[in-house]
């Protein structure tokens, strides 16, 4: 009897012990705190200004198709942007841009429709460097009046794509959307990311 008391005994605290490990384990998935971080970390990796878009502070001098100097300049041209990742790798984005040009004004409107594909794409979590890989599609809207950011600029993100860290890995789907403010310097992130909703307020330089 006292033998069999022991071995449920035993049995017991190997169970409690592992009962406490399994507790105090990093969660397999993304937690609330990586998904806030991740939403607004690939946000940053998004913001493309006019140099992205082969745009200087002056932008270039347009000719219309009578070789006449053009003021206001419609544009729709394919773009292919590579951005590098905090912690290695790369996104890269494969799309369109479309909107006008003023050289008079220094004012642009452009609208992006693009592919964001991440490659080993890794950023510093608290749960450690989280690596990144797949497809999103990619939405934003820049609006430029005299050589300045003016108005609310936006974009989104909306995909899935397969992370890993150390000791974990998985698959997830991103949905969310982004707007900066630059007369506040204010970013506002809003959805979802990897089953957590987000809703974060930061701030960034111009």
């Amino acid at each position: 009897m006292l033998k069999q008391s022991l071995l449920v005994c035993s049995a017991g605290l190997i169970l409690a012990v592992a009962a406490c490990d399994q507790s105090t384990a990093p969660s397999a998935g993304i937690s609330q705190a990586t998904a806030n971080q991740l939403a607004a970390d690939m946000d940053a990796v998004s913001t493309l200004g006019s140099s992205d878009f082969g745009f200087g502070p002056s932008f270039s001098v347009g000719v219309d198709g009578s070789g006449v100097l053009a003021t206001v300049i419609p544009i729709n041209n394919h773009i292919v942007v590579t951005r590098q990742c905090p912690k290695g790798g790369e996104a890269k984005f494969d799309g369109t841009i479309t909107g006008t040009g003023d050289r008079t004004t220094h004012s642009l409107t452009l609208h992006t429709v693009a592919t964001r594909t991440d490659t080993n794409c890794a950023f510093d979590t608290r749960d450690g460097v989280l690596t990144l890989n797949g497809h999103i599609d990619y939405v934003g809207d820049l609006n430029i009046v005299n050589g300045a950011l003016s108005g609310l600029q936006t974009q989104s993100h909306e995909g899935s794509f397969s992370w890993s860290r150390p000791g974990a890995s998985g698959t997830c789907d991103v949905k969310i959307a982004s707007s900066f403010d630059p007369a506040t310097h204010t970013v506002t992130i809003k959805g979802d990311v990897c089953g957590r909703h987000v809703d974060i307020t930061r701030t960034r330089g111009s």
